[in-house]
């Protein structure tokens, strides 16, 4: 048995379609690939384990985060991004301060949006960044 994977990282997939042997094909979120008789075949669940660690190390290194977001989006978006991707909590002044630090990841608008309590947050949008330097890297270094 050959098995070959392809990654893919993008917002807004299409539903998926159902071929030959697939015949019912769907999106499942990854924590639920394991319960309800929801096996995965053979290695695959070691597959999927190494692409999903593929998906945390672009998050280090690339401004990849930026495309889950719309055109722009606060500071706190972003991070919450990340916080879905690597399965855990950031603190919010240390992400701010890392993601500004980091040359062309975001720019500001000069807008800002209001929310319905608080005070307003500031507006980015993706910069040009192609490789984060220094990386935004994951505390443990290994996803939840």
């Amino acid at each position: 048995m050959v098995t070959v994977a392809y990654l893919a990282l993008g917002p807004d997939l299409p539903v998926p379609v159902g071929g030959t042997d697939a015949e019912h094909a769907y999106w499942a979120p990854v924590e639920d690939l394991d319960r309800d008789g929801t096996r995965l075949a053979f290695d695959h669940s070691e597959i999927l384990a190494e692409a999903l660690e593929e998906v945390c190390r672009k998050l280090e290194y690339t401004p990849v985060a930026t495309a889950f977001c719309a055109p722009e989006f606060t500071l706190s978006e972003l991070r919450t991004v990340y916080e879905v991707v690597w399965g855990q909590s950031m603190d919010p002044s240390s992400f701010r301060r890392k993601v500004l630090k980091t040359s062309g990841f975001v720019e500001p608008t000069g807008e800002q949006r209001m929310p319905a309590t608080g005070r307003p947050a500031a507006l980015y949008r993706r910069g040009n960044a192609w490789v984060l330097s220094p990386p935004l890297l994951r505390t443990g270094g290994q996803p939840a």
